[in-house]
């Protein structure tokens, strides 16, 4: 508009200066009725000369004028309709310095009307890393319109080069998202990056094989898994018996040759007193050879039990009443057989001696704590705990997550068969390991939990859990790392999980939880997207209380989708914030001055009255979406929150992109072809 008025007053200026220099105003003596006119009148003369230079500058004003007018009324609105909806160009690139992530179209902010120049939303780098959570019911398209695109966008960003394009875990529990996130990788290259770990698969993975964490951390995982499996008592006492009980056991294993330890290991031990005895048994030995001791007794004991204590060579301590000779388990046996009372040396240089008291640690914890313990008591805790262990002691989970120590891996001689080719579950031996994860990270590998909640809704939210935790925890270790290789380049960390409800867990008081884990993954640059049904379903999974608005608070970026229920579209509409609305009001008023009869139909009416009617305006604090608004979107609309790292934006609506549907057509045009 500005431009046109620009053309026309510059169109009109022209002429002006063309008639000025092609055709100038008569002199004197050129016409004599000018000459007359100015004799006589010099202001209407004047008034001549000004009409004579700016005629041709008014003329073209107002034939620019009504051209322009005919342009607005006629023709300017089927372009309109031609142009109306026309996206610009995709914003991103897959070869941009920064990954960045396009939500959807942009058209009016609040009304759902097309807007004649769209735009895209777009969230950079900063706000990508502060988490972006999905709410959608059932059917309104939070997989094929945002899980789907946003997976393929930043799993395609810097795709051609190895050492910056991104890793990623990828949860879920229906079946057919790892299938789309191989297909998306092997699109642009990356298929050699995909990993896949389930039932019947390839590959196995230890929970528990990561030697940076201590015993009482893992233990403390376990224990509070647990917890978000069957629900957190009351009594603090049972989860600090399954830490407790869990940390020795893992201690035990770490001490024995190999130090291998798996979740079968661990129930095997908590149902078998007697294998749990052995294991110390065993123990004891190593830390015998390891750092051999030597008892010592009174010379008195020695001659009274001379003869149930001859089979050892004993000898005399110099300077004291006593005799010493090397402690076995025979000897320790005997001695406690007769009630003979004895200290303890090491014998020789001391060599293994924190092996040892690790060794007897363990035993005193078993002897003193756990078999002091009331048998009843001992069967609730090993009760609470095997519920949920015994899972890992079936043949199929055991062979997948509870895989046998590294050094009796069996090498293949063959290639492992691809999972989509092998008509049968890949043989023990044919099995590898996988990688550590912070390897798998750090090479941009992109692992997917193939583990459908349909046959056992269990054992996938357990293995969701700890391989999530797991991952977080290797994520959470990159801060330090790069402060010991400041030029190593830290590239991103994409974790994807759709159905998140799923796998959601919340500390609260306790060290972990996904609300922890997210808040301080930040900085390892790590980029959490996850999709839920519902605020509700988060609510339904997670202990009561706020937890889930701890959780929830983590994730900056917020897309909500149409909502069923009543209590997640009045959550969504609170976040969204009010506005000032003005709201028209309108009173009516009648009156008459003398009541009436009809004579005809003997009703009340007639006589003098008058009819008045007044507007008036209000100002009040709106919801900028009410709560109906969320439940009327249809499918690939959204309300969104965004967030770009720095500021939160206000709340918008847009219209995403289906993975399937073209990146170049709008959304109301695909709407009006029947594509939507």
């Amino acid at each position: 508009m500005k431009l046109t008025t620009l053309v026309i007053i510059g169109a009109a200026v022209g002429a002006a200066a063309g008639r000025a220099i092609g055709a100038p105003f008569p002199g004197v003596g050129d016409n004599p009725y000018l000459d007359l006119i100015a004799y006589h009148d010099p202001g209407i003369h004047a008034a001549i000369r000004v009409w004579y230079h700016a005629a041709p500058a008014i003329a073209v004003i107002l034939a620019g004028n009504l051209c322009l007018a005919v342009w607005r009324v006629w023709f300017q609105p089927l372009v309109r309709i031609v142009r109306r909806g026309k996206l610009p160009k995709w914003p991103t690139s897959p070869s941009d310095d920064a990954p960045s992530l396009v939500v959807g179209e942009l058209h009016h902010p609040t009304v759902p009307r097309e807007s004649e120049r769209p735009n895209w939303l777009v969230i950079p780098e900063k706000g990508l890393y502060t988490g972006v959570l999905v709410v959608g019911a059932v059917g309104t398209g939070k997989t094929t319109a945002c899980m789907y695109p946003f997976a393929r966008q930043l799993l395609h960003w810097q795709a051609d080069d190895p050492k910056r394009r991104a890793g990623a875990l990828v949860l879920e529990v229906k079946g057919d998202f790892c299938r789309q996130v191989r297909s998306i990788l092997e699109d642009t290259g990356r298929g050699v990056d995909y990993l896949e770990i389930g039932l019947g698969g390839s590959l196995q993975w230890n929970p528990l094989d990561d030697p940076l964490l201590d015993s009482y951390s893992l233990a403390y995982g376990v224990a509070s898994l647990i917890n978000q499996l069957f629900g957190k008592s009351r009594e603090p006492f049972w989860q600090q018996a399954y830490t407790n009980l869990v940390r020795w056991i893992i201690e035990l294993h770490r001490l024995l040759p190999g130090s291998w330890v798996t979740l079968r290991d661990i129930y095997r031990c908590t149902v078998d007193p007697d294998l749990f005895a052995e294991k110390i048994a065993e123990a004891k030995a190593m830390a015998d050879r390891v750092c051999p001791q030597r008892a010592v007794i009174a010379n008195g004991d020695l001659a009274e039990h001379k003869e149930a204590l001859g089979g050892w060579g004993w000898e005399p301590v110099p300077g004291t009443a006593s005799a010493a000779c090397r402690l076995d388990e025979g000897l320790r046996t005997r001695l406690a057989e007769r009630k003979i009372a004895f200290t303890t040396e090491r014998d020789g240089n001391g060599a293994g001696g924190d092996f040892r008291e690790q060794v007897e640690a363990v035993e005193r914890w078993y002897r003193k704590d756990w078999t002091a313990l009331d048998a009843k008591l001992r069967t609730s805790i090993v009760e609470g705990i095997s519920v949920f262990l015994s899972l890992f002691d079936q043949p199929e989970v055991a062979g997948v997550f509870c895989p046998p120590p590294p050094d009796e891996d069996k090498t293949p001689d063959e290639p492992v068969p691809d999972r989509n080719e092998a008509a049968v579950p890949p043989l023990p031996g044919l099995r590898r390991r996988l990688p550590p994860l912070a390897q798998l990270i750090d090479d941009g590998k992109v692992l997917a939990l193939n583990m459908p909640a349909g046959a056992n809704p269990a054992l996938a939210r357990a293995i969701g859990v700890l391989l999530k935790n797991a991952w977080m925890q290797a994520l959470l270790r990159r801060p330090a790392e790069a402060a010991r290789r400041p030029d190593a380049y830290m590239r991103p960390a994409v974790f994807i999980c759709d159905e998140y409800q799923a796998f959601a867990t919340v500390g609260q008081d306790d060290p972990s939880g996904d609300e922890k884990a997210f808040a301080l993954t930040r900085q390892c640059r790590c980029i959490p997207i996850v999709a839920t049904q519902s605020i509700s379903s988060l609510r339904s999974v997670l202990p009561s209380g706020e937890a889930w608005r701890t959780l929830v608070q983590t994730l900056r970026t917020r897309i909500f989708l149409s909502l069923s229920d009543e209590s997640s579209a009045r959550i969504a509409s609170e976040m969204c914030g009010t506005v000032m609305k003005t709201q028209p009001s309108y009173t009516f008023t009648e009156t008459t001055g003398r009541p009436e009869f009809s004579l005809l139909s003997g009703r009340a009416g007639g006589g003098r009255g008058t009819l008045g009617a007044s507007k008036s305006f209000r100002r009040s604090r709106e919801p900028m979406f009410t709560p109906r608004e969320f439940s009327l979107l249809a499918n690939y609309q959204a309300i969104c929150l965004p967030y770009d790292g720095v500021k939160s934006l206000p709340a918008r609506r847009v219209y995403l992109k289906p993975h399937y549907l073209p990146r170049s057509k709008g959304y109301w045009r695909l709407r009006k072809e029947g594509r939507i």
